[in-house]
């Protein structure tokens, strides 16, 4: 029988990324996993030999070799696939009244298009509806990566 996974989980992760992490959905437990990039290198190069780490990154050691060297772990979508920029022009066509649109759709051009999206929909007090946006545009990333990897979730 499959190992269910629960949404929020995958959801959780793909709102979380950083550019040093990459995230793995662990197909025997369930479990979503993050580890360092440095980590999975070292775990990719090493003998078996665990590198002097303090003792608050052993365990992401331990998960860093299990997912370099089981097949049990799956490549969580990347920010890069993610595509956040996307997200925002989807949410800003979406946006009434059309000076909201229009001023939300001008943000996101240019330098600094993240911080001053954001700006902008603090300036109109829009902010709960653009996370909430975002959320839904994320698990339906989370719902499509489940699908086409045959993951089943809760």
């Amino acid at each position: 029988m499959p190992t269910t996974v629960r949404l929020n989980d995958i959801v959780d992760a793909l709102e979380m990324q950083f550019d040093e992490y990459r995230s793995f959905l662990d197909l025997d437990t369930g479990q979503v996993e993050t580890v360092s990039h440095v980590l999975l290198r070292e775990a990719e190069e090493s003998d078996n030999d665990e590198p002097d780490l303090p003792t608050w990154q052993k365990p992401q050691w331990e998960i860093a070799k299990r997912i370099v060297s089981t097949d049990r772990f799956r490549k969580l979508p990347t920010q890069f696939e993610v595509h956040e920029w996307a997200i925002m022009q989807d949410f800003s066509y979406s946006v009434e009244p059309d000076r909201i649109r229009e001023d939300l759709l001008h943000a996101i051009h240019g330098a600094a298009a993240f911080r001053i999206f954001k700006d902008t929909l603090r300036r109109h007090r829009i902010e709960s509806a653009w996370f909430a946006f975002r959320t839904e545009a994320l698990r339906q990333i989370a719902l499509n990566w489940c699908e086409a990897n045959h993951i089943v979730w809760v």
